[in-house]
């Protein structure tokens, strides 16, 4: 009698939340991070970066980034761009493809773990704080440009599809 009452109380669980858990829709979570920055550079226009961060773990796993890196004055002038731990500035995280000078940005672009990128720990860097978007030039007066970037919105785990 006693394992029936389980089953009947799990599977009366299941039905009274609205969890998706049978048909595998339930079994995972989502979590998003948003940062932008800007920096005014020589002759007072801004170099700006936005980056977004999402993650998903249980029976989906991942994380993916995307970012947006502008600086009209610099245009043409950018040698490499990398996003990099504040905390250690000597190692690059991750590079930004830099766009050619007849694009408006300085570099646009995504990857993900479902690609081979490694996003171990970016979670943790942004949400502390110490994202840095770094961009070499070959401006002698501006060689290096750091662009620190901060949470503009969070949210933190949700399982989507239950209620």
């Amino acid at each position: 009698m006693r394992p029936r009452t389980a089953f009947v109380s799990a599977l009366s669980l299941i039905f009274v939340t609205g969890c998706n858990l049978l048909n595998g829709r339930c079994t995972y979570e989502l979590r998003s991070l948003e940062v932008s920055g800007s920096v005014d550079n020589a002759g007072g226009q801004p170099a700006s970066a936005q980056l977004a961060l999402s993650e998903q773990r249980g029976s989906l796993q991942g994380q993916s980034i995307h970012w947006l890196v502008t600086a009209d004055a610099l245009k043409g002038h950018v040698l490499s761009a990398t996003f990099k731990d504040n905390a250690d500035l000597s190692k690059v995280l991750l590079d930004l493809t830099v766009a050619n000078a007849d694009r408006p940005e300085i570099s646009q672009g995504a990857t993900s773990t479902s690609t081979g990128a490694n996003l171990a720990g970016f979670h943790d860097i942004l949400d502390a704080g110490r994202g840095v978007v770094e961009l070499q030039t070959d401006l002698g007066a501006q060689p290096t440009i750091r662009i620190p970037v901060d949470a503009t919105s969070s949210s933190g785990w949700v399982r989507p599809f239950c209620s």
